[in-house]
This record gives C-alpha cells, structure tokens and sequence, in this order.
C-alpha cells in the first residue's frame, strides 16, 4: 500500500474518530482540540483494526500526528513477514 492511500485511510479515520468534517495540514494532537488522550486510544484501536497491526506500549505515544502515524504504519508492515 503506497504512503498516500495509508494517508487518506488514517486521516478518514480521524476524521470518523474526531467527529469533525477537516484536519489541519500537519494534523497532530497538539493542534486539534479533539485529539485528546480518549480520542488517541479510539485512534490507536482502529488503525490497528484497519492495517491489521499490533501497536505496544513502547510505541504508542509515536501516534500522534497524522505523519507519525503513517510513518508508524509503514515500519509496522515492514516488520511484518
């Protein structure tokens, strides 16, 4: 799966998350008021359902912004044999 369709799918996701209509460019929980620490655990629990990934305490924080996110994403399916 190509960087810009892990892109869209994570922002729809936010998105759905959030319950809001648009994310900010560089979208992080730091500048999207919704983004709280439920919002992080609801985030976190759907993108492991949609990419089939295991995300660990060690790594969790690293799912904070839209780019971290897709970064995460591909090291995760990388790993994956």
């Amino acid at each position: 799966m190509k960087n810009q369709n892990i892109s869209k799918k994570v922002e729809t996701l936010i998105l759905e998350v959030l319950n809001i209509e648009n994310l900010p460019l560089n979208a992080c929980a730091e500048n999207v008021k919704q983004w709280d620490s439920l919002a992080h655990l609801s985030i976190a629990s759907k993108i492991e359902k949609e990419f089939q990934l295991r995300i660990h305490e060690k790594n969790i924080n690293k799912f904070n912004s839209v780019k971290n996110i897709v970064k995460e994403i591909e090291i995760c399916k990388k790993k994956k044999p």
